[in-house]
């Protein structure tokens, strides 16, 4: 699969694989990477756009479909 300039959006990205994927996609050359989270003060990866989204709330699905 190619990265190179994909735009990307990652569900969890504030910890565990859902950082390592942040972190890998960054370093393949993605253009840009958003990163979902709950409380999206907790994505702190440089490069990473961070998102309120907590998959169970239909509001917050549709804002980041937006």
């Amino acid at each position: 699969m190619n990265i190179e300039n994909a735009v990307v959006l990652i569900t969890g990205a504030n910890r565990g694989i859902g950082l390592a994927f942040a972190r890998e996609l960054l370093a393949r050359g993605a253009r840009k990477v958003y990163a979902a989270a709950r409380d999206p003060s907790t994505v702190t990866l440089p490069g990473v756009q961070a998102l309120q989204l907590d998959v169970t709330q239909p509001d917050q699905i549709a804002a980041a479909v937006r």
